[in-house]
């Protein structure tokens, strides 16, 4: 009982340590503007079972991803190349990819079954990736993230969570976020509908405060996907509704899901058919948007130090939508009062950038002359 205490209060400190915008945002092609907003500092990560510096060896990566078929292992194994994949993602760009290779086509990892009880109020759907292997092998995935995967629905479902598993799952969620990056696995993930076994975590409401950077951790796969700007993905995106997810996200997120969120609709709204579908007068996202922006953009007029970068990505998705003839129009007669009225005036000394992009809106819908920017 001690034991496991201690366990529990040790994974707290190390949640708290986390970088949880290194592990999610800054994945981002996008998001260099967001690290400059933000103030996060690094920190260092413990308990792992092979040192980075091991990590670097030619046989390394396989090794630990072989380790993921044994279930004794496997926690231990998802922690070391999750903290991997996090610290050396830019020093060493060739491994990330690699890893996400490996990992797509090794056995055991990426022939993944997942299945959820009747019971689970999410889904009812069976989503299975087959690579072409043997059956056997196949048995072998059931073993695997199958387990991860089938494990934490049970434990959403049954009041269970805990920290613990809300870390674990964080770690099995990085994974497939270097899958996802790779050019050559990319298109094979979406293909596979896994990316739309993430939704039910993101729309999962918990009480476990560390819940919302698990949320944020599985809404950057779709960003990651979404960031290519393919339109084979941002099409599979619109199927998938990822609009109103996003939106709901962006409703009920922390910042930093709220921000992951707007990346995604900037990169939606960027593809011509992504615009038009947002402004299609046959379903109602662009009114629903621009009800949420509306919400959101009154409470940061209030707390303007929540975050400066959210109503950045705000106004810039305004931009991009006056790209299209009824998005304009929305624009023109919906946009936020604070954005006109002086509201901001403080936060746009302190962030030109923010200033600069306004103006552009300004100017783009006809109101630059009423508006109270003044050239500083």
């Amino acid at each position: 009982m001690e034991i496991a205490k201690s366990d529990e209060i040790q994974d707290i400190h190390e949640l708290q340590e986390d970088q949880w915008e290194e592990r999610t945002l800054n994945l981002l092609a996008d998001s260099k503007i967001d690290q400059e907003f933000s103030a996060a500092k690094s920190q260092k990560r413990g308990r792992r079972k092979h040192s980075l510096k091991w990590m670097r060896t030619p046989m390394a990566i396989p090794e630990v991803i072989l380790e993921l078929q044994e279930e004794k292992l496997r926690e231990t194994a998802l922690r070391c190349l999750s903290t991997f994949l996090i610290e050396r993602r830019e020093e060493d760009p060739e491994n990330y990819y690699r890893t996400g290779f490996l990992l797509y086509h090794s056995c055991g990892t990426m022939a993944i079954l997942v299945q959820v009880s009747a019971k689970t109020s999410f889904t009812h759907h069976v989503c299975i990736l087959f690579i072409r292997k043997p059956k056997k092998e196949i048995r072998e995935v059931v073993c695997s993230l199958k387990q991860e995967m089938v494990a934490f629905f049970q434990k959403m479902t049954d009041g269970s969570l805990n920290i613990r598993s809300s870390k674990r799952l964080a770690n099995v969620i990085t994974l497939l976020q270097s899958i996802a990056a790779n050019h050559e696995t990319r298109w094979k993930l979406v293909k596979s509908r896994v990316p739309n076994f993430l939704v039910p975590l993101i729309l999962f409401q918990s009480p476990l405060e560390v819940f919302h950077n698990v949320r944020a951790v599985a809404l950057s796969v779709i960003g990651i996907l979404c960031q290519t700007r393919d339109r084979k993905v941002i099409k599979w995106a619109i199927e998938s509704n990822m609009v109103g997810i996003c939106q709901i996200s962006i409703k009920n997120g922390n910042e930093l899901s709220k921000v992951i969120g707007m990346h995604i609709l900037e990169a939606i709204l960027q593809d011509w058919s992504g615009i038009c579908y947002i402004c299609s007068p046959r379903n109602n996202h662009l009114l629903g948007l621009m009800e949420t922006w509306d919400n959101l953009v009154a409470l940061l007029a209030v707390y303007q130090d929540f975050s400066p970068r959210l109503l950045f990505h705000i106004i810039r998705c305004y931009v991009l939508l006056c790209n299209h003839m009824r998005g304009f129009n929305i624009v023109m007669a919906k946009l936020p009062k604070p954005l006109l009225d002086g509201s901001f005036q403080d936060m746009l000394e302190e962030f030109p950038v923010i200033r600069s992009l306004l103006h552009h809106l300004l100017l783009t819908i006809g109101n630059a002359e009423n508006c109270f920017l003044t050239t500083p």
